[in-house]
């Protein structure tokens, strides 16, 4: 095979498209999804209850409430943490849109302030900046899975007394200072899609220690709605809708698939961890890419390897790219910054050039394939790919 890039004519590196990110399902995920399917239930079931009490158990909190999806588990835990009009949710501009829509799902602002380019997380410092006599709420994004600056954005939580809901879409299985990820006051919440660390197909869930959050998120998760009012013990048709909820509610299909998932959780952590450790020694002697942070206090189960493309390596972000897309190579981007999207800008008044550390890191982030699924020599593939690209550039 000729090492020529197959952007610039070359023969790709491989013949099929590798996506960036997949899930993984066996045998035992199937056999436990049948045994679902097969049973009284399947949906608002028993099930439901053993995977929420098995999270809640991993994390190390009292209470996990499971969602349709990570966005549903965010809508939740905004609302139960009473945010509304004329509230500000200060969150971060590097991450997916639904991280901002803890706020404007409830009718509140979201302020975004800039990250800590090294974590590519909420910088305290810029956070407290941020906050004014409207401010409420924090809503910090573990990026790729490297937990934010933990101690220091609850400084200012406490400081402000601003309820914490820490976006853990990225980041379920890691732990910080020898504890899980989740387990930091007052919520935080998962994501279970396909391409997370762990997958329901579709899902969420929402973990807190506090009983009256707990209490909250489950009644908005199915209508707001009171089974057993007071008063009506001999009447057991009678439920009653006491606010405006939704149905958020999981099946046990989902469930079940959850359970057999978790069993898999060291598995997969060890599959990404090796996937890792082979990138970052490739890339070490390659002049222009800077690969994913050292974890600092913490062991992260990374969903994400977001390298940043500088000028070193022969060409920009936008070339890095399409040339690994013509290698069958399904890198992708995470994220454009909300400040960039025409909703923020129109809704709240944003526009570029207001967060320079958000903007700096986003003009070069990248992110490589990184999953289970990824055999050896998927992991070569990349690795070749990419060694091609920056040797055609250095010649």
């Amino acid at each position: 095979m000729s090492n020529k890039p197959a952007y610039y004519g070359g023969e790709p590196v491989r013949e099929s498209v590798l996506g960036y990110g997949s899930q993984s399902i066996t045998e035992h995920e199937k056999e436990a999804v049948l045994e679902a399917l097969e049973g009284d239930y399947i949906t608002r079931g028993p099930t439901v209850d053993e995977f929420e009490e098995r999270v809640a158990e991993m994390v190390g909190v009292e209470h996990a409430v499971a969602t349709t999806s990570g966005t549903t588990a965010l809508h939740l835990a905004g609302d139960a943490a009473g945010f509304g009009s004329g509230d500000e949710v200060i969150t971060t501009p590097l991450t997916f849109t639904s991280t901002a829509h803890v706020a404007t799902y409830n009718d509140a602002t979201p302020v975004f302030a800039d990250i800590d380019p090294h974590r590519r997380a909420l910088d305290p410092d810029a956070v407290r900046e941020q906050v004014s006599e409207d401010t409420v709420g924090l809503v910090p994004m573990h990026y790729a899975g490297h937990p934010a600056d933990i101690e220091g954005l609850l400084d200012v939580a406490d400081d402000h007394d601003l309820t914490v809901i820490w976006d853990a879409c990225h980041a379920f299985g890691g732990t910080w200072r020898d504890e899980a990820i989740g387990a930091q006051r007052d919520m935080a919440m998962f994501s279970f899609h396909p391409v997370k660390n762990i997958t329901t197909g579709e899902g969420g869930m929402v973990v807190t220690d506090d009983n009256e959050l707990a209490e909250r998120l489950r009644r908005l998760r199915s209508f707001d709605m009171e089974y057993d009012p007071a008063g009506h013990e001999n009447e057991p048709w009678y439920q009653v809708t006491e606010g405006v909820g939704y149905n958020y509610n999981v099946t046990d299909i989902q469930a079940a698939l959850g359970l057999a998932q978790l069993d898999r959780l060291e598995e997969f952590k060890r599959c990404r961890d090796e996937i890792i450790d082979r990138y970052d020694e490739a890339f070490a002697t390659i002049d222009g890419i800077r690969t994913p942070p050292d974890p600092v206090e913490s062991d992260p189960m990374y969903h994400l390897y977001a390298a940043e493309i500088s000028e070193a390596f022969g060409c920009g972000r936008e070339e890095f790219v399409n040339a690994m897309h013509a290698e069958n190579i399904g890198v992708q981007v995470h994220y454009v910054p909300l400040h960039y999207h025409p909703f923020f800008q129109e809704e709240y008044g944003y526009e570029q050039g207001i967060f320079p550390e958000t903007e700096r890191v986003y003009e070069r982030l990248v992110s490589l394939p990184l999953h289970p699924e990824m055999s050896p020599s998927d992991i070569g593939d990349v690795i070749d790919a990419v060694c091609r690209l920056y040797d055609f550039h250095a010649e």
